[in-house]
């Protein structure tokens, strides 16, 4: 008796430890929606094949992260989709929504993404509930893509990609109040030819109940640049053409510096692009131009060096490039191979030093020149 009146206690205590959890914004109880019988499959899953070069790259990749994520097993790009969805809650301080209190773990990308989010291990004040009225989307992914270009191009505008064509009424996307001038920009060039689209801001501190909104899948993979040609498609022509980029007949030939960056700096750097130099290249620093000039530039590259960066995400505005990325040897990133790999780049690596504490690091100036003739040939050759 005194034993059942024990668990009854614990089951109401746990209760209550859950409600006031909610009112203070932590969400332990999640859903998903990925079974949900109202999906609308846009483009099924389907899996990468890797040559052995490709494959042994990616081995050295997921040994560096201890094998937690390992794309020399294989690669599955995944089920996109979009789901309507009825009386759900949107966080301001994350983009995640919740169904009836538990949070949808595909709304914040997954369950790993999720553990590690500071949204949701930081206490958040988000005030009262406020209704609105009306069809809403969103493809914000706070904090990941607050300010990065890379979570912005490749985790967030490919799930509008999913909606342009789909949705003819009138739709609001959610966007966060104080939103980098690039994703604004960026944002309406996609929906330039799209007018029943609108955008509404939402604060970090407001979280909102709406009737109707309609979930737009994440596409992009862990650790990955890779997306399906139509979606690589789209936002590359949308952009393309806002930006009226110019085909020029002299094609660039670029390195793209971290010397201003705080962390991921090439310690030998200047050794390096006296190598390239001779050999026509420009060094560039993605942070002092405007994104318009970035993708113009990019535009017309032929030959992109760089330490692994979010400099690099421009390669998706490339028309058609050889990329040579330069990893730490403790931390190799597959991001933008993989993004080559969809856009059918050549891609070149080397393997530098053990990082130091700010991530800095050097690479090897002999097996750099070395490396630079079989980069610089016209044949087609990768990794």
């Amino acid at each position: 008796m005194y034993e059942a009146n024990f668990v009854s206690l614990l089951m109401i205590l746990k209760k209550w430890v859950g409600k006031l959890l909610s009112i203070a914004n932590y969400f332990y109880k999640t859903t998903s929606v990925f079974h949900h019988s109202a999906k609308k499959v846009i483009q099924p899953a389907y899996l990468v094949s890797f040559d052995q070069k490709e494959t042994a790259f990616l081995r050295l990749c997921a040994e560096s992260f201890n094998y937690q994520i390992d794309y020399s097993l294989g690669f599955r790009q995944k089920e996109v989709y979009t789901l309507p969805l009825q009386q759900v809650t949107f966080l301001g301080n994350a983009g995640a929504l919740l169904l009836q209190d538990n949070l949808v773990t595909e709304s914040v990308f997954d369950a790993l993404r999720l553990v590690k989010s500071p949204a949701f291990k930081t206490f958040a004040w988000l005030g009262l509930q406020k209704n609105k009225k009306g069809l809403f989307t969103s493809v914000m992914h706070l904090p990941w893509a607050e300010q990065s270009n890379y979570h912005w191009f490749l985790d967030c505008l490919p799930r509008l990609c999913s909606l342009l064509d789909l949705v003819q009424e009138p739709i609001q996307i959610i966007v966060p109040r104080k939103m980098p001038a690039f994703q604004r920009e960026t944002l309406l060039l996609l929906l330039k030819d799209h007018r029943n689209f609108s955008l509404v801001p939402i604060s970090k501190h407001e979280k909102w109940h709406l009737s109707r909104f309609i979930f737009p899948s994440f596409v992009s993979n862990h650790n990955s640049g890779y997306l399906p040609a139509a979606f690589l498609q789209k936002i590359r022509e949308k952009v393309w053409a806002g930006y009226e980029v110019q085909d020029i007949a002299e094609k660039k030939r670029f390195y793209i510096s971290r010397r201003k960056a705080s962390k991921r700096r090439l310690l030998n750097e200047e050794a390096l692009v006296q190598l390239l130099k001779p050999r026509g290249f420009q060094v560039i620093f993605a942070e002092d131009l405007t994104y318009q000039q970035q993708i113009q530039l990019f535009y017309n590259a032929e030959y992109i060096v760089a330490p692994h960066g979010a400099g690099l995400t421009n390669i998706l505005f490339s028309k058609k490039s050889k990329v040579w990325e330069l990893h730490p040897a403790d931390i190799v990133k597959s991001h933008y191979f993989l993004l080559c790999k969809a856009l059918d780049f050549d891609y070149f690596y080397s393997i530098g030093t053990i990082s130091d504490a700010n991530l800095d690091f050097e690479i090897n100036e002999a097996a750099f020149a070395t490396k630079l003739p079989e980069f610089l040939s016209d044949a087609t050759s990768a990794l």
